[in-house]
């Protein structure tokens, strides 16, 4: 990897970004009130994710599964 494709230490791998996006490794930083901003957005989205009810699908093979290791 050249120079280029490492920032702070970390290799990012190839990502195919189409030719006209703008990202660039190393172009710019986050504040403290850009990455507060991440945080509370990616927090919300986990959060409704937890608050969602589990599919019975899932629910029945975890049950199997129990079963199992409980018989077998």
């Amino acid at each position: 990897m050249d120079e280029d494709e490492v920032a702070d230490g970390i290799a990012f791998p190839e990502t195919g970004a189409p030719e006209d996006c703008e990202f660039v490794l190393g172009g710019g930083t986050l504040g403290p009130a850009d990455l507060s901003w991440i945080g509370r957005e990616l927090r919300e989205y986990y959060d409704s994710i937890l608050r969602e009810p589990a599919p019975e699908r899932l629910l029945a093979l975890l049950d199997q599964g129990r079963a199992r290791r409980t018989f077998h």
